[in-house]
């Protein structure tokens, strides 16, 4: 039986030459990412002086979609609903944070931005390093690691994670 033995820097050279089709996979990532990130939202009030001072110091908060916005409680929530020191709300009027006083006469909206978190979804160049390649495929922006995973809030209020970054490299990586 023969034994082959690749000359010397042989598999650093073939590493170099697999780094273009490495990055060409790690893009279609992440594009893939970019389809299926969630979107963004953002706390809006009306801004006049009728506004509550917790909706006021929300103003401009955001989030990913997934995700829920924290505002601070009204001591009456505090003291008879027995919520905490924050409360956290899917949007403005949210039933199910319980916070009655939170969302009594409430007139903020929340804005959605469908690229708030695609925009920041990147891919870097191919590294070479001896016989390995690697590319990587990043997303930095706020809360983008709970908005992945999901998170449980105070009060066992939940948000699950949309799992776009993973669901990306799985369907990339599932093609023939």
């Amino acid at each position: 039986m023969a034994k082959f033995t690749p000359a010397r820097g042989l598999e650093e050279q073939l590493a170099r030459m697999l780094a273009p089709a490495v990055h060409r996979i790690a893009r279609q990532v992440e594009i893939e990412a970019k389809r299926l990130a969630p979107p963004t939202k953002r706390w809006v009030t009306v801004g006049d002086n009728r506004v509550r001072p917790t909706h006021v110091a929300a103003n401009g908060q955001e989030i990913p979609d997934n995700l829920r916005f924290k505002i601070t409680s009204m001591r009456w929530n505090v003291e008879h609903r027995g919520v905490g020191p924050h409360t956290y709300m899917l949007k403005p009027l949210d039933q199910s944070s319980r916070a009655v006083a939170n969302l009594k006469n409430c007139r903020c909206s929340a804005h959605k931005d469908p690229d708030g978190i695609a925009r920041h979804i990147n891919t870097g160049q191919p590294i070479v390093a001896g016989k390995k390649v690697m590319v990587t495929v990043s997303v930095k922006a706020p809360l983008v690691v709970e908005a992945e995973v999901g998170t449980v809030y105070p009060g066992n209020l939940r948000a699950e994670g949309t799992w776009f970054m993973s669901r990306a490299a799985a369907t990339v990586a599932a093609r023939p």
